[in-house]
């Protein structure tokens, strides 16, 4: 129990600033400059009690204490959500329940670059390293999985090259999951992912849909599910 608080805590914590390194490096801004978090609408630095994950969101009814504009709820969700799947994934192991975190990390990130900037940094990939060690009896795919995989990605590039219906970056992230959970659960990542696109697009009316978000959240449900 102690070691699902503490890894739970650390989640949370981490989450708030993965999504503050996701937001300014899209925005071309250093992760450590400007030194403190600011709010969005008046530029106004914030309080060390606004900086609490979940907490300061709520304690400022949603709104910032000084402009009184809305705050994105973004944030908090990304925090609670990572908060939920940390003490999914934790077990009594803590070097096992870290190498979550860190792959929950990577996938927020991920998922926060291509949410606001439809963009993929190919070096977050290297957090999903720990992906097969989150998988019981993970083994190295058979030949005929692999194939069937390898003909999945054809296919996927296809749908990119010729009619645009996904990014590169979807199929690189695709691949990776190929080889970290095999074709079987990597469809059923795909399949789960699409429906949870709908929402983006009846709130914000996008001609192109950030996927990648989508890909991530129904990775962490696969993963909890085994």
């Amino acid at each position: 129990m102690f070691t699902k608080l503490f890894v739970t805590i650390i989640a949370v914590v981490l989450a708030s600033f993965t999504t503050l390194c996701a937001q300014r490096s899209g925005s071309g801004q250093s992760p450590w400059s400007p030194p403190r978090s600011y709010c969005d609408h008046c530029h106004h630095p914030l309080t060390w009690w606004q900086l609490f994950p979940i907490i300061g969101w709520v304690v400022q009814g949603g709104r910032c204490h000084f402009c009184r504009e809305r705050i994105t709820v973004y944030d908090p969700f990304c925090e609670l959500t990572c908060g939920f799947f940390a003490w999914a994934l934790a077990g009594p192991d803590l070097f096992h329940s870290l190498l979550a975190v860190l792959v929950i990390q990577a996938l927020l990130f991920i998922a926060s670059c291509d949410y606001f900037y439809q963009y993929l940094y190919p070096l977050s990939l290297v957090g999903l390293l720990p992906l097969p060690l989150l998988v019981p009896g993970w083994t190295v795919p058979d030949p005929f999985d692999l194939l069937i995989g390898t003909t999945f990605l054809i296919l996927l590039t296809i749908m990119v090259v010729h009619y645009h219906w996904l990014g590169g970056g979807d199929v690189l992230f695709i691949a990776i999951l190929l080889g970290a959970l095999g074709t079987e659960h990597t469809a059923m990542v795909t399949l789960l992912a699409c429906p949870f696109t709908l929402p983006v697009f009846f709130h914000n009316h996008r001609a192109r849909l950030p996927f990648l978000p989508a890909l991530c959240l129904a990775t962490l449900i696969i993963l909890i599910s085994y």
